[in-house]
């Protein structure tokens, strides 16, 4: 469902007009400023963000922008395959940097391999030295808690993630963190389908924050279309409004685009690419640009020089500053996935100041 260590990276960044004008724009210049500088953080900061602590350009933004974040989740900690052991380590420069901001940090342990993740929640012994090892990441004083980012296709595993979810919970409220938890996005609950691995009532009553994936209708494997359809975010988010506990759950937007050759699907799997590599991509083919009514996504076509054709659809400004008003509008909190080479307007954008000033 997601992408994140894939996305490429683009070279240009442009805003939507200058997009669809076909007009270059020169990179945005960012000034960096010293790990340890400090600043007044902006009022009431409830934005929440994913950092790819390997990737330069998502270290660029989270500088660029760390006023308008109030937590972030970095990608500090992943599982090995097939043994399920936890690797990585805390990033100590971009943790001190983050927290001399006031953003809480709650590091990312990530594992997307299902029969890792299967393994780490029913075999005991590596289930124990799992529980024991994110416990200690977490005492971490300059973390906050932690953040579990586990997936795995259908819900034979629906009872055996709760469970562990409870333990881990139960273990760092003691030491008094938190506990933040991915899911994919819903709009109702059905263990049968291949989401029905999250029980999102009883995970939202464990865990202080749960970042619920709002995309995902179109991505690498399937045919093209876009990414983030309007319509099937907000009946999540109003499903996720009628659970208990609805305001711990965090709608997501991506901020990322795909590129189909040949019709797409599992044979022609899409290439991932930031917005700057999408807008890169457009002048390169001289696009014609348009912007989705439905989806306010860009999307634009092209024949490569082996003469396959292309379908591209990607996120803007625009398209997240609409999964962003969805969010408020059901009073639910906001996220990003991930701090980047995205639509630099974002930030400047009304849906995104009105994150930054609700209490």
């Amino acid at each position: 469902m997601k992408v994140s260590a894939s996305v490429r990276a683009g070279a240009v960044a442009s805003s939507l007009l200058a997009l669809l004008a076909c007009a270059a724009a020169a990179p945005a210049q960012v000034t960096l400023g010293a790990a340890g500088a400090t600043h007044t953080p902006a009022p009431a900061r409830q934005l929440q963000a994913y950092l790819l602590s390997s990737a330069p350009d998502s270290l660029r933004d989270l500088r660029a922008h760390a006023r308008s974040i109030g937590v972030l989740y970095p990608t500090y900690f992943d599982c090995a395959v097939p043994s399920g052991r936890v690797t990585g380590a805390d990033v100590a420069e971009d943790t001190a940097y983050a927290r001399a901001q006031g953003i809480a940090v709650m590091p990312r342990f990530n594992c997307q391999d299902g029969a890792t993740v299967h393994l780490i929640l029913t075999e005991p012994a590596l289930r124990a030295a799992t529980l024991a090892r994110l416990t200690a990441i977490a005492r971490n004083r300059s973390f906050q808690g932690l953040n579990l980012d586990l997936e795995n296709d259908g819900s034979s595993d629906r009872a055996a993630l709760t469970s562990f979810v409870t333990t881990l919970a139960a273990r760092l409220h003691a030491i008094h963190k938190r506990l933040s938890l991915v899911v994919v996005g819903v709009s109702r609950d059905d263990p049968k389908r291949s989401t029905g691995f999250y029980d999102d009532r009883a995970l939202a009553a464990l865990a202080d924050t749960v970042f619920v994936l709002a995309w995902g209708a179109h991505w690498e494997g399937s045919v093209p279309g876009p990414i983030a359809p309007l319509d099937a975010a907000s009946e999540t988010a109003a499903y996720l409004a009628s659970l208990p506990n609805a305001r711990r759950f965090v709608l997501g937007a991506p901020m990322y685009g795909l590129d189909w050759a040949a019709g797409g699907g599992k044979t022609n799997p899409a290439t991932a690419y930031q917005y700057s590599g999408v807008v890169a991509l457009a002048h390169a083919q001289h696009a014609q640009v348009r912007s989705d009514s439905a989806s306010h996504e860009l999307t634009f076509g092209y024949t490569d020089a082996a003469g396959v054709r292309h379908v591209v659809w990607s996120m803007d400004a625009a398209a997240d500053a609409a999964l962003l008003r969805i969010a408020r509008a059901h009073g639910l909190g906001a996220g990003l996935w991930r701090l980047g080479q995205e639509d630099q307007g974002l930030w400047s954008s009304a849906a995104l100041q009105a994150i930054g000033s609700s209490g």
